[in-house]
């Protein structure tokens, strides 16, 4: 199903016809790696522009430079910088939850060190259970399509 995603994702970009979609460029660089090149504003943490979403995002970078989860950029980027797609338009996929503890998991150790506990904007409870609902996560993601389509 996300391999249908992302391809829709790439019509978004490249089609006429998708010209006024809610969808633009990824901008914030701590997401530019990731397999999406297209986001939609506001994102799930109320954010009205990528600007807004760069600066709360940017709290961030020494967590991940700690290297603490290997999710970690995976599940702020999906935060911060949802795919947009066209069956998502208005609503874009969240991360699954399990993406959110894993994160949480390897991070929250390092954050109590600094006291400072997980926020709760970023809660687990709050997001989809991949077999109850939509959503994303890396392993989901297949960037190489097989030859001949």
């Amino acid at each position: 199903m996300l391999r249908a995603l992302v391809a829709v994702s790439l019509w978004l970009r490249v089609s006429p016809r998708a010209q006024g979609a809610p969808c633009e460029a990824v901008r914030i660089p701590m997401c530019r790696p990731m397999p999406w090149n297209i986001t939609r504003m506001p994102n799930h943490l109320h954010h009205s522009t990528q600007e807004n979403a760069v600066l709360a995002i940017e709290q961030y970078e020494e967590l991940v430079g700690t290297g603490c989860s290997p999710v970690l950029p995976f599940f702020l980027c999906a935060m911060y910088a949802p795919i947009c797609t066209l069956e998502f338009l208005y609503d874009p996929i969240k991360p699954c939850r399990s993406v959110c503890q894993r994160a949480r998991d390897g991070c929250e150790p390092i954050m109590r060190r600094y006291n400072h506990s997980w926020p709760d904007s970023l809660a687990c409870d709050d997001l989809p259970v991949y077999d109850r609902g939509v959503c994303i996560s890396p392993e989901a993601i297949v960037t190489d399509l097989p030859e001949g389509g």
